[in-house]
């Protein structure tokens, strides 16, 4: 849960700073490849444990979508959905969201697990270990805070000069 409300805020701080378009996008994204892994995994594991036995690969086939090559392809197809006209702008906007999600998690301690960056070409690992997961939401939520009030103050200056002109 602390892991998703720090990608969530960071996602919103990186939107509101910036200015960018699709925000709700941007913050799908980044929290997309937590969701897309690990509650398949969890609800497959707890049938497992407690409906019927289901094979291995099943509990763990997701693992993949939290990978940089997995991340890609759940963004093309999830933009795919999408009329033409903003498929680039939905898949640009996942893809950062998944690749800030990704810079977030390789600065974390994830006790030697980390990310296989070249999957499915090496299965490698690799993790920078700096900071736990639960450490950076006292920092990230205040933050994120204070960008969503600059964003809307600062839509709002942007509104009261176009009533001006």
């Amino acid at each position: 849960m602390a892991d998703l409300l720090t990608h969530g805020a960071v996602a919103v701080l990186v939107k509101a700073s910036t200015g960018w378009r699709r925000p709700a996008v941007f913050v799908a994204g980044t929290l997309l490849p937590d969701v897309a892994s690990r509650v398949p995994s969890i609800g497959l594991g707890l049938v497992h444990v407690h409906l019927m036995r289901l094979p291995e690969w099943m509990l763990f086939a997701w693992e993949p979508l939290h990978q940089p090559f997995g991340m890609a392809l759940l963004a093309y197809l999830l933009a795919m959905l999408f009329p033409v006209a903003i498929r680039v702008s939905i898949f640009t906007n996942l893809l950062g969201g998944m690749a800030l999600h990704l810079g977030l998690d390789l600065m974390q301690s994830h006790h030697g697990a980390g990310y296989m960056l070249a999957f499915p070409f090496d299965m490698g690992s690799f993790e920078l270990g700096w900071i736990g997961s639960e450490a950076t939401v006292p920092f990230a939520l205040p933050l994120c805070l204070l960008a969503f009030w600059y964003g809307k103050r600062r839509q709002q200056s942007f509104s009261v000069l176009k009533k001006d002109e």
